[in-house]
């Protein structure tokens, strides 16, 4: 992470994982900015100062906002417009705004319809990065290394300066690519590949349970038996419970979607086991796998130009 910082001072709302992790990789930078940092946990504030995370710590988003070139939301998703009514009275025209919510139709909604006008420069990210951890003990300032960030135009007519400010913050970061796309096409993405994967992981620990509920087995004991598959496939059945029930909700209807995506595959693989056709199973497999990799090793396509009204397109 090299080169100079475009911002020289940004304001991070919420420094747990996210926003202390964000601050973090800043701080490493040979010229960092000056970064303010809030969270209504006191201790959790103290902490990333201590850490030398943020430069100055304040409970109160109004007094971290005021003032900054930059601020950066890290919030639950339904926290967001709650901290947008709070800091209205202090951002200046001037002032570029981001969030890191992993959901981003509603939040756009909200916008559009209350604070386009108060916020004219605002274009949320999304870094995809995260761990089932929380708090500032869970930050890390490689967090973003190697991480695809969207970044996503809530403004009607964004700078283009501001779409390259935050590109070359976000390569700062860690992250070497960004993606711009429009708020419904970043959630039906995000539902596929990442908030349906938590959702299956949340049923198949909830069938775990079930199954020891039912006492049926009686040598039955899943958390010592376990091999490295359901380990893997659990790992994010660990996420926060407050955030993750947010988070699925708030994208409800792309979500409910891929469910009914999965559930067609699911009917797929349930026919192949009705009919117990041992070479439609594995012609059925090697096809999938086939396609998938042809896919990974596709590179993504590399625009001519980008649009910042309503196109989506790579750049980075």
């Amino acid at each position: 992470m090299t080169g100079s910082c475009p911002f020289r001072t940004i304001s991070v709302i919420g420094v747990g994982l996210m926003g202390a992790s964000f601050a973090g990789a800043l701080k490493t930078l040979p010229s960092p900015p000056v970064i303010r940092g809030s969270t209504p946990d006191q201790e959790e504030g103290e902490k990333a100062f201590e850490r030398r995370l943020i430069d100055f710590y304040a409970p109160d988003n109004r007094e971290i906002a005021s003032g900054a070139e930059l601020v950066v939301i890290a919030a639950p998703p339904s926290k967001i417009p709650e901290i947008w009514e709070e800091i209205r009275p202090v951002i200046s025209p001037g002032t570029l705004l981001t969030d890191l919510a992993s959901v981003k139709m509603n939040l756009h909604a909200i916008y559009i319809e209350r604070y386009a006008s108060v916020f004219p420069r605002y274009i949320s990210s999304h870094p995809m990065a995260g761990r089932e951890l929380t708090g500032v003990d869970a930050s890390r300032p490689d967090l973003f290394r190697d991480r695809l960030t969207f970044l996503v135009p809530f403004s009607s007519s964004p700078r283009e300066e501001d779409v390259d400010r935050l590109e070359s913050l976000w390569r700062l970061a860690g992250s070497p690519r960004q993606t711009l796309v429009e708020p419904r096409e970043h959630d039906r993405i995000l539902s596929l590949i990442s908030h349906l994967p938590h959702l299956l992981a949340f049923s198949l620990l909830e069938t775990l349970v079930r199954t020891t509920d039912r006492k049926t087995l009686p040598h039955w004991n899943w958390p010592s038996q376990k091999g490295g598959a359901l380990k893997d496939m659990l790992r994010t059945a660990w996420s926060s419970p407050d955030l993750w029930g947010d988070i699925l909700l708030q994208n409800r209807n792309e979500l409910l979607a891929s469910i009914d995506d999965f559930t067609s595959s699911m009917e797929l693989f349930k026919k192949i086991l009705l009919d117990d056709s041992r070479e439609e199973m594995i012609a059925c497999l090697k096809t999938l796998q086939a396609k998938a990799r042809e896919e990974e090793h596709r590179q993504p396509p590399r625009p001519e130009g980008r649009s910042l009204k309503g196109g989506s397109t790579s750049s980075g």
